[in-house]
C-alpha cells in the first residue's frame, strides 16, 4: 500500500505537468542504492513512516471471519528534489508545489486500485522542517544537501495479514465487578 501512495503522488505531478515527459521517479536517494536518479529527473523519496496519531487504537471491525483488528493507518514523509541544474531545479520544484497545492486531497477517481478500495481520501501537506532536521535527513541519506520539498501524506492503510486466526477476535466482552 505504501508504494501505491508513492505512485499516486507521481501520477498527480505528471497529470499537472503534461508539457513535460515523465520526469519524476520514486527513488530512495540513498547512496547505497545502485543507479542514481537521472540528471534531468526529480526524485520522490520516502524518508519516514509513522503511525497516524488520530487513527491509533481504532475499534475492531467486522469481517466474514468475525471481528478483526482495523488496518493501521500511516503518515508518510517525503523528500522531493530535482537532480538537474539549480535554476531548473527551482522551476521544477515550483511545478510540484503547484500540483500539490492544486490537488491537496486525492479522492474518488484520482485513486486507483488498491487505494480506491482501502481509503476515501489521501491528504498531502507541505512540511517546513528546520535546518537541523533537513541536515539530519541529508546526512542519513549520505548525500550533500540539495534544494528540496518536504511533504507529509496521510493516510496509508496497512491491513492485518490474512492468516488462519491472525487478528481474529473469538470473543469480546466487558465485565464490571463491584470493587467495594
Amino acid at each position: 500500500m505504501i508504494a501505491d501512495v508513492s505512485d499516486a503522488l507521481v501520477e498527480v505531478i505528471h497529470a499537472a505537468t503534461p508539457d513535460l515527459p515523465a520526469w519524476v521517479e520514486v527513488h530512495s536517494l540513498s547512496t547505497s542504492e545502485t543507479g542514481a536518479p537521472g540528471g534531468t529527473k526529480a526524485a520522490l523519496a520516502l524518508v519516514a513512516i509513522e503511525p497516524h496519531p488520530h487513527m491509533i487504537n481504532r475499534p475492531l471491525i467486522e469481517s466474514p471471519a468475525g471481528l478483526v483488528r482495523a488496518p493501521l493507518f500511516l503518515k508518510l514523509r517525503y523528500l522531493i528534489t530535482y537532480m538537474g541544474d539549480h535554476v531548473e531545479s527551482q522551476k521544477r520544484l515550483e511545478r510540484i508545489v503547484q500540483a500539490f497545492h492544486t490537488t491537496p486531497v486525492l479522492n474518488g477517481p484520482m485513486l486507483q486500485p488498491p487505494l480506491a478500495g482501502a481509503v476515501e481520501s489521501i491528504a498531502i501537506r507541505m512540511l517546513s522542517p528546520t535546518a537541523d532536521e533537513r541536515n539530519q535527513i541529508w546526512g542519513a541519506l549520505g548525500r550533500p544537501a540539495r534544494l528540496a520539498l518536504f511533504y507529509e501524506v496521510d493516510i496509508a492503510p496497512v491491513p492485518v495479514i490474512a492468516r488462519d486466526g491472525a487478528g481474529i477476535v473469538k470473543s469480546h466482552e466487558v465485565r464490571y465487578v463491584d470493587a467495594l
